[in-house]
């Protein structure tokens, strides 16, 4: 039988061996799919299929081809916005890792499942900010990580392949999502964990992901929870396109590339589809679609009508998500002339509830004000949720990194993460970037890791003397995450009225970026 204490465990497709590291039995590079290469390129993923004798679970698998950015000497938070994992990039990616502190096969842990982020075109599940170690060691809870397929190879459609695919195309990635999920449900038994407890959860692109992990069919069952992290779909800066949009580009890219059939693609070299692809601007790339498959129909058509999968959802942003202006910041004569120009009604208002003296304090209060509406579409579906028997609770962080430059900027896209995973001195403008810790943050990091361990493991955030988060049942029950955690006063929830009622009279039904309402 499993030999557990040895990190030695039997799974459905043969031994593993892992390796122990404190109270952790941490696992690497286990392939949850056959690797999608040649004749499995564009299509679902099949199945990793046996292997004999024990497999080495010791180190991470190559991440997704993706862009691999250049490393100047003396890179800083300035030089380089995003910092990708530092790894081998291949088309075989489909490997997930686990990080368990149960102490025995019999324990039943709650599972904590992470999508990563990158706009469903970068990242990896192998990011440094993203171990599960810092998660796992300090709450009973499986963190499971993984890879998945991205842009071209992730979400390439055409014609041809809809024939192919039974009338659909596109969205591989997403189906990676669901085959990694089902073989968590089918092992995670072995490795201390509770199948009926998991929770999937992401952020930014893979929050939109878990956005349709919530009412997609497929999902049904595989899940008891998830958590959809900077990633709102409804009203969100992701949203699925029309299959036929991303069929339009398919062709495109097949001119481009100079293949006649999907067969003379999927023979080429992958870094030669990869370069023709990276040339493409970004607008213009494969993104997930309405395929009629994992997304059967328009996100907000689903959400309206109630096609919500059994799922308890904790839902959420960071208060200052995207820079509003540029890196000189705006006068305060010119950001007082854009409240009166975009907010005419209420411009008096908005100046009380965005106050700015300073140029600094100006663009730090447009990118609030641009995160402000983008929390309106999470309101709006854990409202659906609640309006449909689903248990939500949503949440708006607003922690800054203590020094100047973090009271300067505020609490930035993806300024969780450090905090949720425990990556204690990393966060610094951005999470894969130092910054040294004080006591706040260890206390931000107790009460983050406390809310998010007891959703995955009852779907109720609270208890341990946290302060109360209340599930939406009245409109704008909204957690504000900081140093001073605390349910929206009614004062501090009139902005949010005023954003509801615009965006309803506007009903946007495609790509919504967060400032539309009133840009800078």
């Amino acid at each position: 039988m499993t030999d557990f204490d040895n990190a030695k465990v039997l799974v459905k497709e043969g031994w593993l061996q892992g390796y122990t590291q404190g109270n952790l039995k941490i696992f690497k590079g286990v392939p949850y799919a056959a690797p999608p290469i040649g004749e499995r390129r564009f299509k679902k993923p099949f199945p990793a299929g046996h292997w004999r004798g024990v497999r080495k679970a010791v180190a991470y698998s190559a991440a997704a081809i993706q862009y691999v950015m250049p490393e100047p000497e003396g890179e800083t938070a300035d030089s380089l916005p995003i910092i990708q994992a530092r790894s081998q990039y291949e088309e075989d990616c489909l490997y997930l890792n686990i990080w368990s502190p149960a102490k025995t096969a019999e324990d039943k842990l709650p599972v904590f499942i992470w999508i990563h982020g990158g706009g469903l075109f970068a990242g990896s599940g192998v990011e440094c900010v993203c171990d599960g170690d810092g998660f796992a060691k300090r709450k009973d809870v499986i963190v499971v990580t993984i890879n998945y397929r991205l842009n071209v190879f992730g979400f390439f459609a055409h014609p041809d392949l809809t024939k192919e695919g039974g009338g659909c195309s596109g969205n591989y990635g997403l189906h990676d999502m669901r085959m990694a999920c089902q073989w968590v449900k089918d092992n995670i038994a072995a490795f201390g964990g509770d199948p009926e407890r998991i929770t999937i959860a992401g952020q930014s692109g893979g929050g939109a992901a878990v956005s349709t992990i919530l009412t997609s069919p497929l999902m049904n069952g595989l899940a008891k929870r998830v958590s959809i992290e900077s990633g709102n779909v409804y009203w969100g800066f992701m949203y699925p396109f029309p299959l036929s949009e991303m069929e339009e580009r398919g062709v495109k890219f097949m001119e481009r590339v100079g293949a006649k059939s999907i067969e003379e693609l999927r023979a080429m070299d992958a870094w030669e589809i990869f370069d023709a692809y990276h040339e493409i601007p970004y607008p213009n790339g494969f993104s997930f679609c309405v395929d009629g498959d994992f997304i059967p129909e328009p996100f907000i058509e689903m959400m309206d009508a109630g096609r919500i999968n059994d799922f308890d959802v904790l839902i959420g942003s960071c208060s200052q998500e995207f820079p509003a202006v540029g890196k000189d910041g705006i006068s305060v004569e010119d950001y007082e002339k854009y409240l009166e120009e975009a907010f005419p009604e209420v411009a008096d208002d908005m100046k009380c509830w965005y106050p700015a003296a300073t140029r600094d304090e100006a663009a730090k209060m447009c990118a609030t004000i641009s995160s402000d509406i983008m929390l309106v579409g999470s309101i709006k579906m854990a409202q659906l949720c609640h309006q449909y028997g689903r248990n939500a609770y949503v949440w708006l962080m607003n922690k800054e990194n203590e020094t100047e430059r973090g009271h300067r900027e505020g609490s930035p896209h993806c300024a969780e993460m450090p905090y949720v995973f425990g990556r204690v001195d990393k966060g610094e403008a951005n999470p894969f970037f130092d910054y040294h810790w004080v006591g706040a943050d260890y206390d931000f990091m107790e009460l983050i890791q406390g809310y998010w361990y007891q959703f995955a493991a009852k779907g109720d955030p609270n208890g341990d003397g946290r302060p109360e988060w209340r599930p939406y049942e009245k409109e704008f029950d909204i957690c504000l995450l900081g140093n001073d955690t605390h349910m929206l006063t009614e004062e501090e929830q009139k902005r949010y009225v005023y954003y509801w009622e615009k965006l309803h009279e506007k009903r946007p039904t495609s790509t919504y970026y967060m400032g539309r309402l009133g840009r800078v």
